[in-house]
């Protein structure tokens, strides 16, 4: 089903790994890199300005409270 968490959890094990070979932990840095890039890419791509609507809303209402204060 959802393998995208497991796969991202082997890839951080694997750079905290002490045993593991340095040439593994920079292949498993660099792949989780590639990803973060991609999760960017995604959620700015599906965003109206970049940032999560529930960032939005809390903004508005922050503004709303503000406004009520001045009057």
């Amino acid at each position: 089903m959802n393998k995208l968490g497991p796969y991202i959890t082997k890839l951080m094990s694997t750079v905290i790994d002490k045993e593991q070979e340095e040439f593994v932990k920079n292949l498993a840095w660099s792949e989780l890199r590639r990803l973060n890039v991609d999760m960017e890419a995604f959620l700015r791509k599906h965003s109206d300005d970049g940032f999560p609507k529930e960032n939005k809303t809390e903004k508005q209402l922050l503004q709303e409270e503000k406004n009520d204060t001045k009057k």
